[in-house]
């Protein structure tokens, strides 16, 4: 059987058991194809599961029915053709930036001089080739989440999986941060998922826009951004990108809505 895409999530259900004995479901139904090369965001109301998405495509959430495929095979737990990068570093405080980068390559044996020589073009990669021998408490937020994805790339991931990564930041570094990363993405080639509540952030760095209904989550609509690339933070104040903004803010309140009492 041919699988489409590079990630297909086809009829995938998450539930969770409740202390009563019954349980909730947490992700209904939820179908999706991720293109290899695509750059795909997910929002939607608070608690819709998005992060369990995520968290099921790394293979750290069961699904409770349903399946993932991930290059044609079906995901059966984490591996490393899956790199994840979440809101906060959780870089080791003890090792370099360096160090903390080329860390997935000590684990898998690779040889000291390979695994440097590869910290050092990711290091050149995320544009921090000075602070390689700098610690996580020298640098700042911005720069230790650069490491984070520079320590995702590292193991030459087939898809990266992103979680809320410039949540925790100040609002002129998370632009900063939108932009470094599509010149990333550009230049690794890498197919990307995405999560974040940001519909600004989302239309900006996406090709695709997924938004889910509320809980119990499913894919509501797929939206197309048909903005040109490369995109400079000035295309947010064009009217288009405006039009996009305002198409998905409407869809998610009118989803809201419908679970007010």
């Amino acid at each position: 059987m041919q699988i489409p895409g590079k990630l297909h999530s086809k009829h995938v259900y998450i539930t969770y058991p409740l202390k009563n004995g019954g349980e909730m479901t947490a992700v209904e139904d939820f179908n999706l194809v991720v293109d290899k090369g695509e750059f795909v965001c997910i929002v939607g109301p608070s608690g819709c599961g998005k992060s369990t998405v995520l968290g099921a495509v790394a293979g750290f959430q069961e699904i409770s029915d349903g399946q993932l495929f991930l290059d044609g095979k079906e995901i059966r737990g984490a591996g490393r053709d899956r790199g994840v990068v979440f809101q906060h570093a959780s870089l080791f405080p003890w090792r370099t930036a360096l160090d903390n980068i080329i860390y997935g390559l000590e684990i898998a044996g690779v040889p000291k001089k390979d695994r440097n020589e590869k910290g050092q073009e990711l290091l050149k990669l995320v544009g921090l080739e000075s602070f390689g021998n700098h610690y996580p408490n020298q640098l700042s937020g911005g720069m230790q989440q650069r490491v984070n994805v520079a320590r995702a790339l590292a193991i030459e991931p087939s898809l990266m999986l992103l979680d809320e990564p410039f949540g925790a930041l100040d609002a002129q570094t998370r632009e900063f941060m939108q932009l470094e990363l599509l010149r990333i993405w550009k230049a690794t080639n890498q197919t990307i998922l995405f999560v974040t509540h940001d519909i600004g952030e989302a239309v900006y760095l996406s090709d695709h826009v997924i938004v889910m209904t509320a809980r119990p989550g499913r894919v509501l609509e797929k939206v197309k951004i048909d903005l040109p690339r490369p995109r400079p933070l000035e295309i947010k104040r064009s009217k288009e990108f405006i039009e996009y903004e305002k198409y998905i803010w409407d869809l998610i309140v009118t989803e809201k809505q419908k679970n007010v009492v």
